[in-house]
């Protein structure tokens, strides 16, 4: 892109918009591989401690409490972590669709900078750049 934000075209926005939808779209097979690991964990947590339950009924197990809230506990971060994933299919789909928009030669720089606001985009990634970021300075930080 161009130093001078008047010069920036329609082709180089659709660009910059495909490269944040491939920049989310890396952080969303990192958190689908978090969200699977965690998945399997419960999973065999819960195995463990029916196979426990069902190996000896008639004991009381102690350790069963501290065993059902670990198993919730991760549940939890499971549930939090499918909604931080729905956050950023949302976010790339969302920049998958203005890359469109821009490259049929529909919006312009206004546009970004309104759907990153919308979003709270800068939000979204690590040390890479946002328009919104450069414009306002949030990403300097």
């Amino acid at each position: 892109m161009s130093d001078d934000a008047g010069d920036i075209s329609q082709a180089e926005l659709a660009e910059y918009c495909r490269t944040q939808a491939g920049i989310l779209a890396g952080h969303l097979e990192r958190l689908s591989t978090e969200l699977s690991d965690l998945l399997e964990e419960v999973e065999q947590d819960t195995a463990d401690a029916r196979a426990a339950l069902t190996e000896r009924p008639d004991q009381p197990d102690t350790d069963a409490e501290v065993t059902v809230a670990d198993i919730e506990a991760k549940q939890e971060r499971a549930q939090a972590k499918q909604a931080e994933i729905d956050a950023y299919r949302t976010l790339a789909e969302g920049y998958t669709d203005l890359a469109e928009q821009l490259a049929e030669g529909s919006g312009g720089l206004e546009t970004v900078l309104e759907f990153e606001i919308d979003t709270d985009a800068p939000s979204y990634f690590d040390a890479e750049t946002t328009i919104l970021g450069t414009v306002t300075g949030s990403d300097d930080e």
